[in-house]
């Protein structure tokens, strides 16, 4: 979740009243100064007083921000974001079940090391499913092997995705499951996960 805030923006001598918003990877300034910074492009990153100060090419920048906001944005700034395994909560002690294809990039990179083929060295299970089709398919076979986890559903993301959010969360509801956090995966796909309704 990204940080947002009314500010004064100085570049160079140039004064402007901006829109800032701190996402994971870039900086975004909306209003009489547009311009989207890529964190990994910001040098010197520092709070001094209210304001967050750092260099793009060869421009310094000083955002003042809200009282005791600047350093709230500073560690945000340089603070490593997760890791896709890490947004999952797999690893080489937290095992997946995985079904579907999984050939996209940072998916394959996520599931090194942290995949098991036993129900029981896994905690939560992954279906990779790019229709309908092959969600229920998918959720089938992941619910019988572990039934009670947690279970991510991946598919694709966009308007004329070949099977919705919307479908997603639908379908899944009407099974009884209910979402509790949602992340990107890569250009392509984006992931839901969700777990069975606990009884009233």
């Amino acid at each position: 979740m990204g940080l947002e805030a009314e500010s004064e923006l100085r570049v160079g001598h140039e004064h402007h009243h901006v829109h800032a918003v701190l996402e994971s990877r870039e900086l975004i300034l909306r209003g009489a100064f547009r311009q989207t910074l890529p964190i990994a492009e910001l040098k010197d990153p520092r709070a001094v007083n209210h304001e967050l100060l750092f260099e793009h090419g060869s421009q310094a920048y000083a955002l003042a921000l809200p009282e005791g906001q600047a350093a709230k944005w500073l560690v945000k700034l340089t603070t490593e974001p997760p890791s896709l395994a890490q947004k999952l909560g797999i690893d080489t002690g937290h095992r997946a079940l995985v079904w579907g294809h999984v050939d996209d990039g940072p998916l394959n990179d996520a599931l090194i090391n942290a995949v098991t083929t036993d129900p029981m060295h896994a905690v939560l299970s992954i279906a990779v499913a790019l229709t309908p089709a092959e969600l229920n398919a998918g959720l089938a076979e992941v619910t019988q092997r572990l039934p009670h986890a947690p279970v991510w559903i991946v598919y694709p993301k966009g308007a004329t995705s070949s099977l919705p959010e919307s479908a997603v969360r639908t379908h899944m509801r009407a099974l009884n499951f209910v979402d509790s956090k949602s992340c990107a995966v890569s250009d392509t796909l984006t992931a839901t996960r969700f777990s069975l309704r606990k009884p009233a």
